[in-house]
């Protein structure tokens, strides 16, 4: 066998090595940082509530929205019943992440308290974008029907169009607006329709119609019956009585 016939499968073997050292390095490294990833979506998501709740500003650092989440206080609610369950750890617990593996909707809830009184109550909500699964944070007053803040904290919109739906100025016109009206009808709506009342109305976004009603939709529809409604009515009669009972 010549030396030529001897250095082929040599080659073989070493290229074998190389391949098989560098797949191992890269799941090492994959399995590695999955915890990384993992505490920073954490995080990115732990932001979002707490910009919702109105306790940060946009430059806080990672231990202050820390800090600043573990003040909250938090629940997890059954919605099929409205009622609060203890089968999870509301701080702990990423409900879309788990939510394929549920028997039922359990969603965390999060409340910013001022001396034990009702001051903002902030909900999750997600609904179907333009091209994406749009995830946000709806912030209510301690009325449980006024907006406080509308915080959109993932999606996968078409960059530069429908991504404006994460514009601060957009995001603005929500404070204020009311849920319900005082017959307790739904009537928040992203539209330019000025029959509906401007306490109700948010004006969609040219150039980006589509999404940002998309946004008025999933809005519309986790402060419908299918919904939140269910807990919002439970926190409303423990409101009332904590009220009476003071």
């Amino acid at each position: 066998m010549t030396a030529i016939d001897e250095s082929v499968p040599k080659t073989l073997v070493v290229a074998v090595a190389v391949a098989l050292v560098c797949s191992a390095l890269v799941s090492s490294a994959v399995y590695l940082l999955r915890p990384m990833q993992a505490a920073y979506g954490a995080l990115e998501r732990n932001r979002a509530i707490v910009t919702a709740a109105g306790d940060l500003g946009a430059n806080a650092g990672d231990q202050e929205i820390v800090a600043a989440f573990l003040a909250l206080e938090s629940k997890v609610f059954d919605l099929r019943t409205g009622i609060q369950s203890d089968l999870y750890d509301a701080h702990t617990y990423d409900h879309w992440e788990t939510k394929a593996d549920l028997p039922g909707e359990y969603v965390p809830i999060y409340f910013k308290l001022d001396k034990a009184a009702l001051e903002r109550v902030v909900l999750p909500i997600h609904g179907k974008g333009m091209w994406s699964t749009l995830y946000g944070y709806l912030a209510l007053d301690a009325d449980l029907n006024t907006v406080m803040r509308l915080v959109i904290y993932q999606h996968g919109e078409t960059p530069g169009i429908g991504d404006l739906v994460q514009d601060p100025q957009w995001l603005a016109h929500w404070r204020g607006k009311k849920i319900h009206d005082d017959n307790g009808a739904l009537q928040i709506a992203v539209t330019t329709d000025t029959g509906v009342p401007n306490q109700h109305r948010v004006d969609s976004i040219t150039g980006a119609t589509v999404t940002s009603k998309a946004v008025g939709s999933m809005v519309r529809h986790w402060m419908g019956a299918n919904g939140y409604a269910l807990v919002i009515a439970q926190l409303k009669r423990e409101r009332d009585f904590e009220g009476e009972s003071q």
